[in-house]
């Protein structure tokens, strides 16, 4: 009784990751490489943004974010503790990356976080000096 009821809940969840209920790797992947495509064309822009927030093992360092539609992709830079006992940890630097859509002026509502993808890091990179370029960041500095 109890494998068919494994086997069941299995099968379900196949419908389930078949039917598109949730996002496989390679799509968040597909996403994020598309946003940079998109940022390194200036095709979008990036500014900072405080609408991700930490927990008690997470900092966030920086958050950059960039509006299409009626959606916020908000790519942070982290760190996290990482405890070896009671009271001995050290920070480790991560990257997250999430999705929020807007339910109002200026309210915005988390509905997807990535998984840990190496890309993510990179989307970073490229949000930063996007703003940085579409700030002037060096324009006194430039002949």
């Amino acid at each position: 009784k109890g494998l068919r009821i494994v086997g069941r809940i299995e099968r379900a969840n196949e419908r389930c990751e078949g039917a598109g209920m949730s996002y496989t790797n390679e799509q968040w992947r597909s996403a994020i490489t598309n946003l940079l495509k998109m940022t390194s064309m200036n095709q979008i822009r990036w500014e900072a943004t405080n609408l991700e927030s930490g927990d008690a093992w997470t900092t966030i360092d920086r958050s950059l974010k960039s509006e299409v539609d009626d959606k916020a992709y908000v790519v942070s830079q982290t760190r996290t503790k990482y405890y070896y006992d009671e009271d001995e940890y050290s920070w480790r630097g991560g990257f997250i990356f999430s999705v929020f859509e807007k339910t109002g002026y200026n309210e915005y509502e988390k509905i997807a976080t990535a998984p840990d993808i190496s890309a993510i890091g990179n989307l970073f990179e490229a949000a930063e000096n996007n703003m940085a370029f579409n700030r002037n960041a060096l324009g006194g500095l430039l002949g």
